[in-house]
């Protein structure tokens, strides 16, 4: 379904209906069909809020559709590589970049930021009792999370919600374990033509409105794990997006990205074993980022690409970023850079309490490794 030929809004119907079917009648358990019933209105709301105020945005704010995006900055990797600490550090660029919070991403209308932004003028006034109850269904929905990455609506994130509600995403994968019955989204750039386009317009439109309601006179910068599998539409949408890939040993990263996205699993169906094949069905869709970036990134100019060592990044956050900028062509302020230093010396302090192994899902390294070779050979990764 599409308005206006995906300017206002896209849908992919099949994939909300192939959800509902999976979890109501083929692999149906009462759980199942709760979560199903669940995902279906919540999509429903969510998607008739959007297209509403997506609608008075046409109306009100016209001139969103004037925003020249230029040369838009993308962190991407596979997931658990360190996407999340490189952006927020970047975010305190604030003369420079514009970039999301969660709640921006579900819900892409500028009116709908209008109001909420009028409405936190005026908690602010009052003492911020709006906020707290935002912290509260934070803690409720995220606290899982909060060892594995620390989000929630008023923080900043990727882009992924809207992908998600356009069902579009294997994020879907965060509230079904039939990850592989979505196997079409795990590189979006592989879908028809058609479709790819209606999914462009959609997303250019939608970071218009973004930029034109929080900095038409910025820089856009976005975290997208799961544009890993995108990098084509991105190019063809911004033929001048600077892509900053960070790489981690799949060792590592497969294990900690199937642990992160399958942790709403434990609550919703728990009656999945970790070490089972829909576990793993994670370690597929890591393994096939790698080898399509793989693919991609000769197609990129050398001042538009840096591929970043996680370890890199971790034991020298500072200059990695510093490093990027370089490679980039992107400017730094005296500000920004006394921003950095604050961040990073706190940075080099922190240790994670996450942990995680491959033995936990059942992974097999020797797989691993014969599926990925060139990556361990192009970092020298541990075999």
């Amino acid at each position: 379904m599409t308005f206006l030929d995906g300017r206002i809004y896209y849908i992919r119907l099949v994939t909300h209906l192939r959800f509902i079917y999976i979890h109501c009648i083929s692999h149906f358990t009462i759980r199942r069909f709760f979560i199903g019933l669940l995902y279906f209105f919540t999509v429903l709301l969510v998607s008739i809020l959007n297209i509403t105020t997506r609608i008075i945005d046409e109306i009100i704010f016209p001139n969103y559709r004037h925003i020249n995006i230029k040369h838009p900055v993308f962190i991407i990797s596979n997931p658990r590589s360190g996407t999340t600490f490189l952006h927020r550090l970047m975010c305190l660029d604030e003369e420079k970049f514009v970039y999301n919070l969660l709640y921006h991403t579900t819900f892409p209308s500028i009116t709908l930021y209008r109001i909420i932004q009028f409405f936190s003028f005026i908690d602010n006034k009052i003492g911020k009792p709006l906020n707290g109850i935002v912290e509260w269904i934070n803690n409720k929905m995220f606290n899982g999370w909060d060892e594995i990455h620390k989000t929630g609506f008023n923080k900043s994130e990727e882009d992924e919600g809207m992908h998600f509600i356009s069902g579009i995403s294997a994020s879907v994968g965060l509230v079904t374990p039939f990850l592989n019955e979505f196997k079409e989204f795990y590189i979006p750039d592989k879908l028809d033509e058609r479709t790819r386009n209606r999914i462009k317009k959609y997303y250019k439109s939608t970071i218009q409105r973004w930029m034109y309601a929080l900095g038409s006179d910025k820089v856009f910068l976005s975290k997208t794990v799961m544009s890993s599998g995108r990098l084509e539409m991105l190019r063809e949408i911004f033929p001048d997006v600077k892509i900053v890939f960070l790489i981690r040993n799949p060792y590592q990263a497969i294990p900690s990205f199937t642990s992160m996205f399958a942790e709403p699993w434990k609550a919703l169906h728990p009656d999945i074993p970790e070490n089972s094949a829909y576990y793993r069905e994670w370690g597929e869709l890591g393994i096939s980022y790698y080898k399509y970036f793989n693919e991609e990134k000769k197609k990129f100019k050398e001042e538009n690409l840096i591929t970043v060592p996680y370890a890199d990044l971790v034991s020298h956050p500072k200059q990695t970023v510093l490093n990027i900028y370089n490679q980039l062509q992107l400017n730094t302020t005296p500000e920004f850079l006394e921003r950095l230093e604050e961040a990073t010396s706190t940075a080099r302090k922190y240790k994670s309490t996450h942990s995680y192994s491959l033995e936990t899902y059942g992974f097999e390294k020797e797989y691993i490794y014969n599926e990925l070779k060139f990556i361990f050979d192009e970092f020298g990764f541990e075999q």
